[in-house]
């Protein structure tokens, strides 16, 4: 039953195939020449090498024509007809395994129409030295304005060291560009993630605006609270001061363990380290379990009862091991309409990495 009802097709992989495809319609009138080993770089001559820098941001310039990497090579022989050797991809495996993910991502890179350039082609922008290339709007020049994007590009099955993300993200971001992430899996599919932070601030009505007989009032409810497995259970609701901690249950008041602990906190000293919960209640913010969706706490910038909670948190601790597991992690946030962040602490700050999937063509 489950086949009979599927009303869609399937989409149609790419195989990209080595061999110059027979299109009498773009192929040139006289075939390109064949690139030559120029260093560790290959060779094209003008006016083909000229056309390509000029208009697709291709290779450098050189004496009569271009140097291209090897990932240019293989985009120009599936995008631009230039012809290549026999058993040319295996002599280029030989000496770099990744070369096959490496030029897909390339080729990907560049299919909603934007200029895309090896890092080892650049000389007059400042980039990470984790970054992949460099990104430039499909209706800006590469030659007069600035990049707008940094790749990088990781395997499904790497691990994640968030701390190195984190600092990649942020030497991207203060270079004025858009940190941008290219995973492959092992079918050579790509899934685009762009990466930025996020201010999770909400509405609700935080401690510090609580009267000092508001705050003895919950001092007083604490005292009297029955334990349950999950927390305790608070008997009435008329006089429950704070609407954004506690769910309401059975004529009274549960919590939850982490809210007892912070309703505790604050009759005691305060400490230097801020918790994240504590951070996230103190912006206004309202925490629920994120069980159902695979992760630590949903987050509400409203009333429960008035909006959807925008976003789907997982603290640092407990963050996806590997990109397989962030690729699920956001896969599941985005498709309930909520965006997947990362609690990081920085500097005794508090900052929320949002990964979004992203698709070339949208800027």
């Amino acid at each position: 039953m489950g086949r009979q009802s599927r009303k869609y097709n399937p989409r149609t992989r790419t195989k990209r195939p080595i061999g110059l495809q027979i299109d009498t319609e773009q192929s040139p009138n006289k075939p390109h020449p064949i690139p030559s080993k120029l260093g560790d770089r290959w060779f094209l001559p003008n006016p083909l090498g000229a056309r390509l820098n000029q208009k697709s941001g291709l290779g450098l310039n050189v004496e009569n024509g271009i140097s291209l990497e090897s990932i240019e090579v293989l985009f120009c022989h599936w995008n631009r007809h230039v012809p290549l050797e026999s058993n040319w991809v295996g002599h280029i495996l030989d000496d770099d395994k990744d070369f096959i993910a490496k030029s897909v991502i390339f080729d990907v890179s560049r299919s909603g129409g934007e200029i895309v350039i090896p890092v080892g082609n650049i000389s007059n922008f400042t980039y990470s030295k984790q970054t992949f290339a460099l990104k430039w709007s499909r209706n800006k020049s590469h030659f007069n304005s600035k990049p707008i994007s940094q790749i990088r590009w990781f395997w499904a099955s790497e691990n994640v060291d968030w701390d190195e993300l984190k600092n990649w993200v942020n030497e991207v971001i203060t270079s004025e560009c858009i940190p941008e992430v290219f995973v492959i899996d092992d079918e050579m599919d790509i899934t685009m993630y762009r990466l930025s932070y996020e201010n999770l601030q909400g509405n609700q009505e935080v401690w510090d605006d609580l009267s000092d007989t508001q705050k003895n009032t919950i001092e007083s409810m604490l005292s009297q609270r029955k334990v349950t497995k999950s927390g305790c259970f608070i008997d009435g609701l008329d006089n429950w001061p704070l609407s954004s901690i506690g769910v309401e249950h059975l004529s009274g008041i549960n919590l939850r363990n982490e809210e007892i602990e912070w309703l505790l906190s604050k009759y005691q000293a305060k400490e230097n380290n801020i918790s994240l919960f504590s951070h996230l209640v103190d912006s206004g913010c309202i925490l629920r379990p994120g069980f159902k969706y695979g992760c630590k706490w949903r987050v509400y910038d409203d009333d429960v009862g008035k909006s959807h909670a925008p976003w789907l948190l997982q603290p640092l601790d407990e963050a996806p091991n590997s990109w397989e597991q962030v690729c699920l992690a956001v896969r599941l946030a985005e498709g309930v309409h909520k965006k997947w962040v990362c609690g990081l602490n920085e500097d005794k700050q508090w900052k929320y990495l949002n990964i979004a999937r992203w698709l070339p063509g949208r800027v």
